[in-house]
């Protein structure tokens, strides 16, 4: 069964929470709220007021209920609905004799704090808490204001049966908050533990990569140079060992986070030819495709294999287009070139087009490379 999403999981929940108040709030305001309405119209003051009030909350029930039915966020119309449902309140409580508000025909209060919760619980489980306290708050207090403070004990024990029916859809909002909250650190946690082991295994891997490539190159000559079976007066031997070492400096170099990596690792293999006194000369023109690791090894090899010879002055050039990308190298070179009057062992490797001309001792050789599109 394949792992899903902590952040997908979490988002259903939410949905299917908001989805439990919306049928609740609809049970509560047309199978309580509108029969209450309906059997005691000779009660209320002004029955025009318990109309309207109803209205309003029916409009925010189907403007928000559609909302929420579509998985669509209420947005900055939350508030304005959360406006009307304190109007709708009010003019619920203001349409029926003060002696009555705590009666059981006062159909809104037992109603308006699951429309607060249905606007408010998925936005923010402490925005509803708010709006809950302060309704109930204005409530109590209304009773004070319209003289009839002795209601205030029936009005604790109406509340007490609401609240304990509305605070555990709250409570069930933050504890899914904090769930979530664990759920997508332990989830981004694991995202970095991974990252960071998938880092370490490509490294690992390039590490091992390094090695297997000097010990083609590099380890059987240093063998040699160690068991004295190298003969360093061969122009030859001397040149094996200036390839291995560009090579190594190469594969040193070839990981930096630079700009332009080929100009980089070109640089690094050019600088031994410098410390033995030939005159380098860098440049590069026009824009390019920053080529792949492998390509830009098959475009540094012809030129270390050249410079390997080079004895006096060399001229290295990195010419570009937004598809190609061309290394032009023209070099004085001693008698034993690695070329050895043949193209280079490595002409036509990842797509790479060696060219070469020798006249005397100065050869000019161009390797480029065509990005595919």
């Amino acid at each position: 069964m394949p792992e899903q999403r902590p952040d997908l999981v979490v988002g259903r929940l939410r949905r299917r929470l908001c989805l439990a108040v919306l049928v609740i709030t609809c049970t509560t305001h047309f199978g309580i709220a509108l029969p209450l309405l309906l059997a005691n119209p000779e009660i209320y003051s002004s029955l025009a007021r318990q109309r309207l009030a109803f209205a309003i909350l029916v409009a925010v029930l189907v403007v928000a209920g559609a909302r929420i039915l579509r998985d669509r966020p209420l947005g900055w119309s939350r508030w304005v609905m959360v406006a009307a449902v304190f109007i709708a309140s009010a003019l619920a409580t203001t349409g029926i004799p003060p002696a009555d508000l705590v009666a059981e025909e006062e159909w809104s209060y037992g109603v308006i704090g699951w429309f607060l919760l249905l606007l408010t619980v998925e936005h923010s489980a402490t925005t509803a808490a708010i709006l809950l306290g302060l309704y109930t708050f204005v409530s109590f207090a209304q009773l004070v204001l319209v003289g009839q403070p002795h209601l205030i004990v029936d009005l604790v024990v109406v509340s007490t049966i609401v609240l304990g029916c509305e605070l555990p859809v709250l409570a069930a909002a933050i504890t899914l908050k904090r769930v979530a909250s664990t759920a997508l650190a332990a989830a981004a946690d694991a995202e970095r533990t991974g990252t960071a082991d998938a880092i370490a295994e490509h490294l690992h891997a390039d590490r091992r990569s390094r090695y297997a490539d000097l010990g083609t190159t590099c380890i059987p000559l240093l063998t040699e140079l160690a068991a004295g079976t190298a003969d360093l007066a061969d122009d030859r031997v001397r040149a094996a060992y200036a390839v291995a070492a560009a090579r190594t400096r190469r594969l040193i170099v070839e990981h930096d986070d630079v700009e332009d990596p080929l100009t980089h690792e070109l640089r690094a293999c050019l600088d031994l030819a410098e410390r033995n006194g030939v005159a380098v000369y860098l440049g590069t023109h026009g824009d390019r495709p920053t080529p792949p690791l492998r390509v830009r090894r098959a475009l540094t090899e012809p030129v270390v294999r050249l410079m390997a010879t080079a004895v006096s002055q060399a001229r290295v050039t990195v010419l570009g287009t937004p598809t190609a990308v061309t290394v032009s190298v023209i070099a004085d070179v001693g008698p034993e070139e690695p070329t050895g009057g043949q193209p280079s062992p490595d002409a036509g490797q990842e797509g790479i087009i060696v060219t070469w001309l020798a006249d005397g001792p100065r050869v000019w050789l161009e390797a480029t490379w065509q990005a595919e599109n």
